[in-house]
């Protein structure tokens, strides 16, 4: 067998697994089957917004972001491994992290790049809308307190952060570093249970650390090991992806890599679930606090402070909520209601202003990858919840096959469809796809090319 028969012989494994059994993305759709499916397999899962309709989110609701195959792990046999710039290097079982001192915090999660659909020009990746966002109620250690058993040398300055999911073909590893100062927050922690159970096998079972505040590519799942290092981690998942440029680009313009660094903390949000009677949502600021909400009805032309929710933590977003037709005083014998001017339906828009003097800005910042748009919210206030139906079927055409045999061996079509990029930027997705393993002759790779372009754009 060449390496090239062998690469679509496992390409062709990993596409149609055995169907003995269930694979855990199947198991984890069962019970998330109102959520909206960017990928069934790596398992891309997002939460319409009318379903995040709560201060905490409920685990069917909340939403999934992997980039592999989610691992199969045994309780009984897991073990954590603590090493690097540490003094006593170690072991941790599950039962072992069990007799720690545990701690409980609230703390909201969001993908990166939730909002990346509405970036234009188009860019690369999972096309997220507003729902790639929730908030749990987190339990486990305090990792600085597992970090104060190995004992850290005064040379580590970052901590490495490696799961048990690893890529397909050549694919890198996905390990994310966080650090020291992070790590030894007192509310970073080394989770076990999400809304008081068990971390569910899609959220990381056993164990995911949890950084308050931080994009949610920085809580890595299936945790296996933490290595103490000096500087920040020299892998793709910190020098290529999850960077954010440290100057303002125009659309489209690419950004050289001296002018990135990684990225760290969320920035101000705020997401309409309901928009029509007294609209109704939530809003956060990453690591800081929400100071205001305000509502919309005219396009942004006024706005009115919305009212904002009693439940409230560091690091959790805080619920608003607002009757958008009470504009006038309520006269002391009757509450009169006044309507809207004109026909509807209306447009409700939300802006949050932060603790840090922070307000969402009226255009997004463009960048690269797509990541942290936040403009104001807007929602129609007659719209149902809209479902999305089945994905596309690839279109016919020359490169069809080399797409069908080469991509989906490791992608679902549904990630396929949903792009909408320039040729430039296809050409760079597919060289991406043959560094990482997927054997593509030069005539090969400029037809599937010309295909993604004519039919994705």
């Amino acid at each position: 067998m060449t390496r090239r028969s062998l690469l679509l012989a496992l390409g062709a494994g990993l596409a149609s697994p055995p169907r003995a059994a269930s694979t855990p993305e199947e198991t984890a759709l069962r019970g998330k089957g109102r959520l909206i499916v960017h990928s069934p397999r790596p398992l891309d899962l997002e939460t319409p917004p009318a379903l995040l309709d709560d201060w905490i989110t409920p685990l069917r609701r909340f939403f999934v972001r992997n980039h592999f195959y989610i691992p199969s792990i045994e309780a009984g046999r897991w073990r954590l491994s603590v090493e690097g710039l540490v003094e006593k290097p170690f072991h941790l079982t599950l039962g072992e992290l069990g007799r720690m001192p545990q701690v409980e915090r609230v703390a909201t999660m969001e993908c990166a790049g939730n909002g990346r659909s509405y970036f234009t020009p188009r860019v690369a990746g999972i096309q997220w809308r507003k729902g790639a966002v929730g908030t749990a109620r987190w339990k486990g250690v305090r990792l600085r307190d597992v970090l104060a058993r190995a004992g850290l040398k005064p040379q580590a300055s970052h901590i490495a952060f490696d799961g048990a999911d690893t890529g397909m073909a050549t694919a890198p590893d996905f390990i994310r570093s966080v650090p020291v100062e992070k790590c030894l927050h007192p509310d970073t922690l080394l989770a076990t249970h999400m809304n008081g159970v068990p971390l569910p096998l899609e959220h990381g079972f056993p164990a995911r650390i949890i950084t308050p505040g931080w994009e949610g590519a920085a809580a890595v799942k299936w945790l296996i090991r933490m290595t103490a290092i000096p500087e920040e981690f020299d892998g793709f998942f910190m020098k290529t992806a999850y960077r954010y440029p440290t100057r303002p680009v125009a659309p489209g313009e690419a950004v050289d890599a001296k002018d990135m660094a990684a990225l760290t903390s969320l920035t101000v949000k705020t997401l309409i679930t309901r928009a029509s009677g007294p609209v109704a949502g939530a809003a956060w600021a990453g690591e800081a606090d929400i100071v205001r909400v305000e509502v919309s009805t005219d396009g942004g032309g006024s706005w009115q402070e919305a009212k904002l929710g009693t439940d409230k933590a560091p690091f959790a977003w805080r619920r608003f909520q607002h009757d958008w037709t009470a504009l006038q005083p309520v006269p002391k014998h009757r509450a009169q209601r006044t309507k809207p001017a004109g026909p509807g339906p209306f447009t409700v828009m939300a802006r949050a202003t932060d603790s840090l003097g922070r307000t969402q800005p009226s255009s997004p910042a463009w960048n690269p990858s797509g990541y942290l748009h936040n403009i104001p919210d807007s929602a129609r206030a007659e719209e149902a919840e809209k479902r999305e139906g089945p994905p596309a079927e690839l279109p016919p055409g020359e490169g069809r096959a080399l797409a069908q045999e080469r991509c989906l061996a490791c992608h679902d079509r549904t990630l396929i469809v949903a792009q909408r990029l320039d040729p430039g930027r296809w050409t760079r997705e597919v060289e991406k796809m043959i560094r990482w393993g997927t054997p593509l002759s030069e005539p090969e790779k400029a037809t599937l090319t010309r295909y993604l372009a004519e039919h994705f754009r």
